[in-house]
């Protein structure tokens, strides 16, 4: 009988290829005595995860949760961009020179390089001077304010704290909010450059950061941040003066300077979305034509579901108004955001338990998702923030409200399971313990990661977990969401054509046709699905990750089976799967033939 091992607690399934050594079914492809002068490929991925921290401590921070107390920033002008590329030059060079001695190194060399040569081709067409997303995990401006919500900032409260340790904390608030205006010059910078060589972004995207900037700045962000530290008081304010000051200038020039030279379309082309596909998804070849014509068959069929699960809720009404009236009735809303966030903590803890009993083996540090609301976030969605590699504090799952106190359950299960288990937490947050080299543990691929969580939501179907209509309506209804998303990412950014499946029909695709359309696929209200789109536009292809990489998983899945017939082992293969580590789409596909 095949001997298994948990990926989680440092082993690996036989099957898996990610265990070390002969035992764990390696044949080691040159020997190691070749690489006595060189560094290998576990130490150059290694070491890739320190480089890039050095070179993007905000990106590395909020992304990859490496070093987010640290003081420094990254730097966006044109140098700091540059200094960027050369690393993944240097990096590519390494892994030229460096053969993998077994699988393990194998995969882990194929994402790096997969990575740096997306990074690359982004940077020499220029994409780094047009970078302009109101979006939190890819938005300069963006990133670099929510970066401070993840520093420590030690306070006396329960546990007592010393005072050394909390002026450290806040002298490194200090610091790096000292270093904003400086950010924020850089970021004006790259952008000029990319006015002056003819590389513009689109007007829409520009006036739609200077109002976020400006939204932030006449709110005097910095300063309320600081607001409650006594020690420090002078220089924490005029920190946060300096740095509410930038964000307002860098709003004006936005709106004065840059708008009235930016591109008037509002999407990138077909061109640039293929770098985009090819750095977010992994995709080398993305068959646009035909992507689009799934998506749009594949959101019609998920409507046609959805209306015969409303048709059970309450037959003859629409499903605009079954959705109006779960929203309305208060047996599945609760009113008060501190009692919708127990009500989802119970539920994360409740799925966290039931899948280790069933499904996943999960181990004692995996076991804690804490859920956090907040009233603003990067879109109208809530969001998976991995634990640090030390599980020092608990990965967590933010929810936001967006100043509402009145929020549907109905509709809300599908996500916590597709940002906690058995969606990003297993996945992402697993990684940290599985045996990989250190940029895989900490790295990500957006279509592998998100098409897992998609996946994870049609999983917790198939087991039953959406057990009445309306909860089963909500993730049929965040289904057909994500499929309008291909839609309309692949619509606005490559200039097609609207499908009957939406208003405006024939028509050519338009942020309020947009907005009108992502508003019927998730039942959003206008603000909300503008924040959406807004999210598209300033990060293409991303939004296609989702049921593109679902896609994938499922069809990995069902060749797995037909190979396997009546031996196939789910959960064995689940294991093995996410074992392989982050890895684009096109790399995927082919590294889950293989198990």
């Amino acid at each position: 009988m095949r001997e298994r091992f948990h990926p989680l607690v440092g082993g690996i399934t036989r099957r898996g290829l990610l265990g070390t050594g002969a035992a764990a079914g390696f044949v080691p492809l040159l020997g190691s005595a070749a690489f006595a002068q060189t560094p290998s490929v576990t130490e150059i991925c290694n070491a890739f995860v320190d480089r890039f921290a050095d070179a993007s401590p905000i990106f590395s921070g909020r992304v990859l949760g490496i070093g987010r107390s640290r003081a420094d920033v990254t730097d966006w002008s044109v140098d700091g961009a540059e200094r960027t590329a050369d690393l993944m030059r240097d990096t590519l060079a390494q892994l030229d020179a460096t053969r993998p001695v077994d699988r393990k190194e194998e995969i882990a060399a194929g994402f790096l390089r997969d990575n740096c040569t997306a990074v690359l081709r982004g940077h020499e067409a220029g994409e780094h001077l047009r970078r302009l997303s109101t979006n939190f995990f890819v938005g300069p401006p963006a990133m670099l304010l929510s970066s401070f919500d993840l520093m420590e900032r030690s306070t006396q409260g329960e546990i007592p704290v010393g005072r050394v340790e909390i002026d450290r904390d806040w002298s490194r608030v200090a610091e790096r909010m000292e270093a904003v205006p400086g950010a924020m010059a850089g970021y004006v910078q790259s952008l000029q450059a990319g006015l002056d060589t003819g590389l513009p972004a689109s007007r829409h995207m520009a006036l739609a950061v200077a109002d976020q900037c400006r939204g932030w700045a006449d709110a005097g962000w910095f300063a309320s941040y600081v607001a409650g530290y006594g020690p420090l008081r002078a220089r924490l304010d005029e920190a946060a003066k300096a740095a509410d000051r930038a964000y307002g200038e860098t709003a004006l020039w936005l709106r004065e300077s840059y708008a009235p030279n930016a591109a008037e379309a509002i999407g990138i082309g077909p061109e640039r979305f293929a770098i985009q596909a090819d750095l977010w998804l992994g995709l080398q070849d993305l068959d646009l034509d035909a992507t689009y014509e799934w998506a749009t068959e594949e959101y019609a069929r998920l409507v046609a579901e959805q209306n015969r699960e409303a048709a059970r809720i309450a037959p003859g009404a629409s499903l605009a108004e079954v959705r109006a009236a779960l929203d309305a009735d208060p047996a599945h809303n609760i009113e008060g955001v501190d009692k919708f966030r127990d009500w989802a903590q119970a539920l994360v803890d409740k799925a966290i338990a039931e899948l280790g009993r069933t499904e996943f083996f999960i181990p004692p540090p995996m076991q804690t998702v804490v859920v956090e609301t907040t009233e603003s976030g990067s879109g109208a969605m809530p969001f998976y923030v991995a634990p640090p590699e030390d599980f020092s504090s608990p990965a967590a799952v933010f929810w936001p409200t967006f100043g509402q106190t009145r929020l549907p359950t109905w509709s809300a299960a599908t996500s916590l399971f597709h940002e906690g288990a058995p969606g990003h937490h297993l996945q992402l947050g697993g990684s940290r313990l599985l045996d990989l080299t250190r940029v895989q543990r900490v790295g990500g691929a957006a279509g592998h990661a998100e098409g897992w969580a998609l996946y994870a939501e049609r999983l917790m179907d198939e087991l039953g977990l959406f057990d009445t209509p309306p909860s089963r309506l909500g993730f049929l209804a965040m289904q057909a969401f994500r499929a309008a998303r291909v839609i309309v990412d692949i619509g606005l950014h490559t200039d097609r054509i609207i499908p009957a499946v939406f208003p405006g029909a024939g028509e050519h695709w338009t942020a309020p046709r947009a907005v009108e359309a992502i508003a019927i696929a998730s039942g959003f209200s206008p603000s909300a699905a503008s924040l959406e789109v807004d999210r598209y536009l300033g990060w293409p292809a991303q939004a296609s990750s989702y049921k593109l990489g679902e896609r994938t998983w499922l069809e990995a899945r069902a060749a797995a089976k037909e190979r396997a017939g009546a031996s196939f082992d789910r959960r064995q293969w689940h294991d093995d799967a996410l074992a392989l580590s982050p890895l684009g789409l096109t790399r995927l596909v082919q590294e889950l033939r293989r198990i």
